[in-house]
């Protein structure tokens, strides 16, 4: 009995870790297959290669519980509006994003979600938040000001700065908005399991982005990186890390999942430099700690409050 329970606790740090690194190198994999197919397309893409492996994934794991659950119509109304922020919204606006400007600006605006969820759970959820989630917040806001200001004082800024910058709020926004209506339906007596309930969310989310894709106007070239990329993107980063992340909260460790989080923008910045040799302004270095250090002050709860709750 001892040894079933230190194993877990074990190896949620690295599970945590591998959604980290799984999370923040899928940027990578959407750079390289903008190169050969429009952000329109590579969105749907992504949505479409996701959804199968999903489904495979939950019949694999409780089928039963899959069907009585995709009978529930509240479980298709949470779908849709998942599929509307998490999935059509955010890869759509995040995506055409990443087709103007380089991983380093785009993840530090993506990665505003975390802040952004504070502030819409203390809207429509009643939740608290402390002093020093206020200074997160502050502290978040103020990195993504000088991520932008950085960005627009390069010596080659661009002339789509401030439309990228939009788009990246944009999905930073939809995601928020997908991640707090999570939180408001998977507790309660009338709660809604969550695996299901995304699984609708990309099968919905993906008819928009179908759609969208046929809006492209350069044609899709497939070559082994596109391939590559759409599997990555698509399987292991949206499929596979959903799949991840579904285990580390079942264990009743979101707080783990939230202190790695902000390791995600950091490790992004740096590919991009490395891989695709992207200009890091003095802005957008400061910008990324401080969202970086905004994370932790929002998302990772205090020990001694912890450990006060322990029974």
């Amino acid at each position: 009995m001892a040894d079933a329970r230190v194993r877990p606790r074990i190896s949620t740090p690295l599970l945590a870790v591998v959604l980290c690194l799984v999370w923040s190198s899928a940027f990578i994999f959407v750079k390289l297959a903008l190169r050969d197919a429009p952000a329109e397309v590579f969105a749907a893409q992504r949505a479409l290669a996701a959804a199968p492996v999903l489904l495979a994934a939950l019949l694999i794991r409780d089928a039963a519980g899959l069907g009585r659950a995709l009978r529930r119509p509240r479980v298709h109304v949470v779908g849709l509006v998942l599929g509307a922020t998490l999935v059509a919204g955010f890869l759509m606006l995040s995506t055409v994003g990443l087709e103007f400007s380089g991983i380093g600006f785009g993840v530090v605006l993506i990665y505003a979600q975390p802040l952004l969820v504070a502030g819409i759970a203390r809207v429509t959820l009643n939740e608290r938040l402390s002093a020093r989630q206020v200074v997160g917040l502050f502290v978040g806001w103020a990195g993504i000001a000088l991520a932008v200001l950085g960005e627009l004082s390069g010596a080659d800024p661009g002339p789509r700065v401030w439309q990228a910058a939009l788009l990246f709020l944009g999905s930073a926004v939809c995601f928020a908005v997908g991640t707090v209506v999570v939180k408001a339906v998977t507790s309660g007596p009338r709660a809604v399991p969550l695996p299901p309930a995304l699984l609708l969310a990309f099968v919905y989310g993906s008819v928009p982005l179908a759609v969208f894709a046929t809006t492209a106007d350069e044609p899709v070239r497939w070559t082994g990186s596109l391939v590559v990329s759409v599997l990555y993107a698509g399987v292991v980063s949206l499929a596979i890390g959903y799949l991840l992340q579904f285990a580390l909260l079942e264990r009743g460790d979101a707080g783990v999942v939230s202190s790695y989080i902000f390791a995600v923008p950091i490790l992004a910045a740096v590919y991009g430099v490395l891989i695709f040799g992207e200009r890091l302004s003095v802005g957008l270095v400061v910008g990324a700690v401080a969202v970086a250090a905004a994370i932790l002050l929002v998302t990772v709860p205090a020990r001694p409050r912890v450990l006060e709750e322990t029974p």
